[in-house]
């Protein structure tokens, strides 16, 4: 389908115009696909789940925690103090700070969040949380590469049938104006 839409472009009376058209589509969907995969190459997943687990040192501050997703896969993650929480509580008032900044915080937000069954997310890579966040509900960027590539296809088919419609346009126009020409 995509090749009968360059071919239109390409064969259109507009020649050289229609050409870079089509050349200039397949180059954006190139490099935004591209981009999509690089981005995702680079990072992990995040994983939405429950608590199952919060371990504590000595001292009571955090060390690791456990998250079970969906599928019933336990996580297990180590925090550092850059570690970023936005966890909200039963009430619904949100904290949002650091590991480095209230460590005593972040143990009793993450116990209450598995004694309430409450989902988190959580952005890490190497088995390091980065961020504790309250669930989020879907992978919008994971989609962003796919909605992009349909948005640029279903515009290159409606300027490909643009074209189309005004070369048989012209060829009816023409055509009348023969049959014209034979009666008059």
């Amino acid at each position: 389908m995509m090749l009968y839409a360059i071919n239109t472009l390409t064969n259109s009376g507009k020649g050289a115009m229609g050409t870079k058209l089509a050349l200039a589509l397949i180059i954006a969907l190139t490099v935004s696909l591209a981009v999509a995969q690089t981005s995702y190459a680079n990072h992990e997943p995040p994983i939405s789940g429950i608590v199952v687990g919060v371990e504590t040192d000595d001292a009571g501050n955090l060390t690791r925690f456990a998250v079970s997703d969906s599928t019933g896969t336990v996580t297990t993650f180590t925090i550092f103090d850059g570690t970023e929480y936005g966890l909200e509580n039963q009430a619904g008032d949100r904290w949002v700070s650091t590991q480095g900044e209230e460590p005593s915080e972040s143990v009793r937000r993450l116990r209450d969040h598995r004694e309430r069954f409450a989902p988190i997310t959580v952005t890490f890579e190497n088995e390091t949380a980065f961020s504790v966040v309250e669930r989020e509900e879907g992978k919008l960027e994971a989609n962003l590469g796919y909605l992009f590539a349909v948005f640029a296809v279903t515009w290159a088919l409606f300027f490909a049938y643009v074209l189309y419609m005004g070369r048989k346009q012209r060829v009816l126009q023409h055509e009348i104006a023969k049959l014209k020409g034979k009666t008059g």
